[in-house]
């Protein structure tokens, strides 16, 4: 009998015990694993990754090559450095928990899952007010909060508990206002708060060029599934921040249409795919 008739055999009968818990055992691993390298893969955390598997293969070839010292330091700092990977990565984990807390039951409560009669309202306000401040270069920050409750994340700001309208946002940002200096909360189909200070994205990748509004609207969209809508006073350029990703060069329609998809849909859509189309888009409506 050769070596592959034996491993044909060895299947069959691998596969003959198999029963239904396990199938359902490794379906659920593998979710998880998913779940878990696309979570990673959508923060920060890669480059620590690299770092600790880094450690891990040193530590396991000082192991096999005898280096004694070398082994005694690494094998101390991988005991050690389970706590310090819990210091290092407590904002993801605690992203990673809030993210597990979202059940389908809990999405019954939010507010802005469905995109009815009074999201599309204010919606059409903010992408109005947004191609307003762009064409006058006017700087502006504007989050709208989706499942997770951000003000655990915010410093300061004054409470307004007003309807969302273009015009009480534009003129929310005049320059050298009391309250332009900061960002705008949208909550429950009403501006909540104004004047609010984010947390800065640490993201060494950023490009030099933003400045502290881009990066707090990142840095908020890091912490949460919050949409952040920035206005450059530069270039009146407009951005989108959601899930620590920005995507800039929108309009009036593309704005809208991107934040319909970001309210309606969720974390689930691709970012790549979108901007994809919406910057061709846009590149039709300028030609």
């Amino acid at each position: 009998m050769t070596w592959w008739q034996n491993f044909y055999h060895s299947a069959i009968n691998q596969l003959e015990l198999f029963t239904i818990t396990d199938i359902i055992d490794i379906a659920i691993v593998s979710y998880v694993v998913y779940k878990a390298l696309k979570f990673i893969r959508d923060t920060r955390t890669v480059q620590l990754i690299k770092g600790v598997v880094l450690v891990v293969v040193a530590t396991q070839i000082s192991y096999f090559a005898k280096l004694n010292t070398l082994y005694f330091i690494l094998s101390h700092c991988l005991q050690l450095g389970i706590i310090a990977l819990l210091i290092v990565f407590q904002p993801e984990l605690r992203r990673a928990l809030e993210h597990v807390g979202r059940t389908a039951a809990a999405n019954l409560f939010s507010q802005h899952s469905e995109a009815g009669a009074e999201s599309q309202q204010v919606i059409r306000e903010i992408a109005k007010a947004a191609q307003v401040m762009s064409n006058t270069r006017t700087g502006a920050l504007m989050i709208i909060e989706k499942r997770d409750n951000i003000d655990s994340l915010i410093s300061s700001g004054v409470d307004i508990s007003a309807q969302v309208t273009s015009e009480l946002i534009e003129n929310i940002f005049v320059p050298d206002t009391p309250l332009h200096d900061g960002a705008v909360i949208i909550r429950n189909y009403k501006i909540a708060r104004a004047s609010c200070v984010l947390p800065l994205s640490q993201n060494p990748n950023i490009k030099t060029s933003y400045g502290t509004r881009h990066r707090a609207g990142i840095g908020i969209s890091e912490e949460s599934d919050a949409i952040s809508i920035i206005v450059s006073e530069e270039t009146g350029r407009i951005s989108i921040a959601h899930k620590g990703v920005l995507t800039t060069g929108y309009t009036e329609y593309t704005l809208r249409a991107k934040i319909n998809e970001l309210v309606s849909n969720g974390d689930e859509g691709d970012s790549s795919k979108t901007r994809f189309k919406l910057s061709n888009l846009s590149k039709r409506r300028r030609g």
